[in-house]
């Protein structure tokens, strides 16, 4: 009975000094497909905060003061925000570009 307690004692031991070495760190250096495929995710997730970013700032562009239909009835009207596409299907030059034309947009405003 006195040797059991003891190799319990032992093994958990040298599991409470192994714990520590170990940890946060891989058990074997990742292979190159592993080191893509999360590169991959990693780009994925920064397109997807992008999207969302763009649908947002498109959502909060409004129109500017009301006008009497009137003198409008040849004019298209704008899209109200939730006419708006959704992003989702985007490529990042799609994205670049949308980014490039509301900042010529801001710009032009300003002067």
């Amino acid at each position: 009975m006195r040797s059991l307690e003891y190799q319990t004692l032992f093994i958990s031991l040298c599991i409470l000094h192994l714990c520590p070495l170990c940890e946060a760190r891989p058990l074997r250096k990742r292979t190159v497909s592993e080191v893509q495929l999360m590169h991959n995710l990693g780009e994925l997730k920064q397109v997807q905060e992008r999207r969302e970013w763009l649908q947002l700032r498109l959502r909060g562009i409004h129109g500017g003061p009301a006008r009497a239909s009137s003198g409008n009835a040849g004019r298209r009207r704008r899209p109200r925000p939730e006419e708006l596409p959704d992003l989702r299907d985007m490529t990042p030059e799609d994205i670049q570009s949308a980014l490039d034309v509301l900042e010529k947009l801001l710009k032009s405003k300003k002067s």
